[in-house]
C-alpha cells in the first residue's frame, strides 16, 4: 500500500502536468503576448493558488474540498481545507530534497528526509515551470472568456507531451486562461483518464496571487506537540 507522502507526490506530478511552456507566439486578434506571460510568471517571486481536485482511485483525496498552495522558487507548502478547517499540510523543500506530511486528522505526521527526486517532482508542479511547458505543447486558441469578472483569453492542448515524466495518461486536455489586462493566468484546468478509462482525475487551479509578498516562516514545517511521527523506517 502506497504511504500518504506517495500519494501526495503521484496527485502532485499529475497536477503538475497542468500548466506548462516557452513558446514565443501572440493570439491572433488579441492583445495577448504569450511570450510576456511566460516572462511575468517566471519574474513572479512567489504565488497562491486554489486546487479543487478529483481523482477516482484516491480515496484519501476524496474528502478534501480544495488546497491552497503556495510556491517560492524552492519551496512550496500546501494546506488542504476539508468544510473549512485544514485536515493535513504538505511542506516541500528543494534545498533539502524533504517531503513532510502534517495530518491534523489523525495527529500525526510523516516526513521523508532523503526523495532525491524533490526536485524533479517539485519542477512538475511549480506553476512557473507548468506555464512554460503548457506554451511549448502544440495547443489551439479558444478566444475569449469572462471567468470571475475578469476577460481573459485561452488556449487548449491534448498534447501528451505536456504531462511529461513516468506513466503518461492515456489522454489529457487542458486549458490555460490568461487575463488580457495583466496578462497572469487566472485559471489552469484539465482532465486525465488512465487504466482503460477506469480512472480519472481532474483539477482546476484559480485564485492565483502572482508575486505574492510571503514570509519565509510560512514554509517551515509546524508540527503541533504531541503528533506522533508515524514514518517508516525505509522508503
Amino acid at each position: 500500500m502506497r504511504s500518504p507522502i506517495a500519494k501526495f507526490a503521484v496527485a502532485a506530478a499529475v497536477v503538475a502536468t497542468a500548466l506548462i511552456g516557452a513558446t514565443l507566439f501572440r493570439s491572433s486578434g488579441s492583445g495577448v503576448v504569450w511570450a510576456e506571460v511566460a516572462q511575468k510568471v517566471q519574474a513572479s517571486r512567489n504565488v497562491v493558488f486554489r486546487t479543487v481536485r478529483h481523482d477516482t482511485s484516491e480515496p484519501y483525496d476524496g474528502g478534501v474540498d480544495f488546497s491552497m498552495d503556495h510556491y517560492s522558487s524552492t519551496q512550496a507548502r500546501l494546506d488542504r481545507y476539508k468544510a473549512g478547517e485544514v485536515v493535513n499540510t504538505m511542506y516541500n523543500d528543494c534545498d533539502t530534497k524533504t517531503v513532510i506530511l502534517v495530518d491534523h486528522y489523525h495527529k500525526s505526521y510523516v516526513q521523508n528526509t532523503a526523495e532525491e527526486r524533490m526536485p524533479d517532482r517539485f519542477q512538475m508542479t511549480d506553476p512557473n515551470s507548468m506555464v512554460q511547458r503548457f506554451l511549448s505543447c502544440k495547443h489551439r486558441e479558444l478566444g475569449r472568456k469572462t471567468i470571475d469578472g475578469v476577460l481573459c483569453e485561452g488556449i487548449e492542448t491534448t498534447d501528451p507531451a505536456l504531462h511529461g515524466g513516468e506513466n503518461p495518461p492515456e489522454s489529457l486536455a487542458a486549458r490555460i486562461w490568461v487575463s488580457v489586462e495583466t496578462g497572469y493566468p487566472v485559471r489552469i484546468e484539465a482532465e486525465y483518464i488512465r487504466d482503460n478509462g477506469q480512472r480519472r482525475f481532474d483539477f482546476v487551479q484559480d485564485q492565483f496571487q502572482w508575486d505574492a509578498e510571503l514570509d519565509e516562516s510560512i514554509f517551515e514545517p509546524n508540527i503541533p506537540a504531541g503528533y506522533i511521527d508515524i514514518s517508516p523506517d525505509e522508503w
